[in-house]
């Protein structure tokens, strides 16, 4: 007491204050001992054993009780196809469809397609089709190609039949879907391509037809016949008028050399007056000529031009039209691929034995879980159990 006295402070003007002393802490030991916990468990060894027992116990009673079951099992493959069109076609068109097994799980559990089953097996309840469990494999999974299998699990009631019918209808149903959705891309596409192909086979028609008409009439044959016969006849003409100019030089030096007033001259006078009058037609007949020839050439060149015209338009439309045409087929080639990448490989068979129950592993793993929740219990017990007072 005299201790803490001493240790109090005095104040100012030396009177000192009285201070109570501070309560003492009481501290305890939480360090747990291995004994501690070994007691712990043999004192909860009894809660545990029953607890293990019962759930056992539970689950032997569970798999007795459960009836047979039968599991039927299809196998649908999907394929990428692979196409390449020729390179003479000129247009290559390819569309690539991606599906994965998640997207084809997700279909098969779609509302519509277990509607489809139901329909199929003319049932008003999905739990009439019992348990449909839809899986990856067997096999790898890759881009190129994967497996999915369509598993249903019924009561022995419904038999392994039922199984195996419902197991075929839910593959064929959900493959409708997938197939739809393979082929929708192509017939998109394929829409699209029909209309073009038919507007340039439309284009090589008309052309063709237009061409057609311009043989019906044309003249170039003619046209060149006539200006092939106007040429000869001109050469002729050429030829006679060079024949009458000569003669007519000849006639008009001889009239020169005969005395005037002669008969003789008179002769030759009136001979080279006949032959300038005949020279001086034939110059007039080619002068015509000329004239026709080059209405004939004209004619001919907007002809040529015109058929020119006409052959262009129709090798356009052709190639055009017989380039499309190819991919047209390919397109069409490549959709029916599409709608087969997705098959059943493996239908369901009616099983010959029911499931198997694995009553044992069902038993030790309720027991295993049982044990371990009690044991759990019984250390959180001791945990917030108050201390004995020492």
């Amino acid at each position: 007491m005299a201790d803490d006295l001493a240790s109090v402070p005095e104040r100012e003007g030396g009177s000192a204050e009285l201070v109570p002393p501070r309560p003492a802490v009481e501290r305890y030991d939480d360090t747990v001992s291995l004994r501690e916990l070994y007691l712990v468990f043999r004192s909860g060894l009894p809660l545990v054993v029953v607890v293990a027992v019962a759930c056992g116990v539970l689950a032997f009673a569970y798999r007795a009780l459960q009836g047979q079951t039968y599991t039927a099992e299809a196998v649908v493959q999907v394929v990428r196809p692979r196409v390449s069109a020729q390179a003479s076609a000129g247009l290559d068109v390819g569309i690539a469809s991606v599906l994965d097994p998640d997207a084809y799980a997700v279909i098969a559990e779609d509302r519509a397609t277990i509607e489809r089953v139901m329909a199929a097996m003319e049932v008003g309840d999905p739990g009439g089709l019992g348990t449909l469990t839809v899986r990856a494999g067997p096999g790898p999974r890759s881009a190129e190609a994967f497996a999915v299998t369509h598993a249903v699990t019924v009561g022995a009631d419904a038999g392994p039949e039922t199984a195996a019918a419902v197991a075929n209808a839910w593959a064929e149903a959900t493959l409708e879907t997938v197939r739809s959705l393979l082929t929708a891309p192509f017939t998109a596409a394929g829409a699209l391509l029909s209309e073009d192909v038919a507007a340039r086979e439309a284009a090589y028609q008309a052309a063709s037809l237009a061409w057609a008409e311009f043989l019906a009439k044309d003249e170039r044959e003619e046209l060149r016949r006539r200006l092939e016969a106007l040429v000869d006849l001109d050469a002729a003409r050429q030829e006679r008028l060079g024949q009458l100019e000569a003669e007519a030089a000849g006639v008009r030096a001889r009239a020169a050399a005969a005395p005037s007033g002669t008969q003789a001259r008179a002769q030759l006078e009136a001979d080279l007056a006949a032959l300038e009058a005949e020279a001086e037609h034939i110059r007039g007949d080619l002068a015509a000529s000329g004239r026709q020839g080059e209405a004939l050439r004209a004619r001919l060149s907007a002809l040529e031009a015109e058929a020119t015209e006409l052959q262009r338009a129709v090798s356009a439309a052709s190639l055009a039209y017989f380039r499309a045409s190819p991919a047209e087929a390919s397109l069409e080639l490549q959709e029916a691929l599409a709608a087969g990448a997705a098959s059943v490989v493996l239908p369901a068979t009616p099983p010959f034995d029911p499931d198997p129950r694995n009553r044992a592993a069902t038993v030790a793993a309720a027991v295993l879980v049982g044990g371990l929740a009690a044991t759990l219990f019984v250390f959180l017990r001791a945990a917030v159990r108050e201390p004995e007072p020492g």
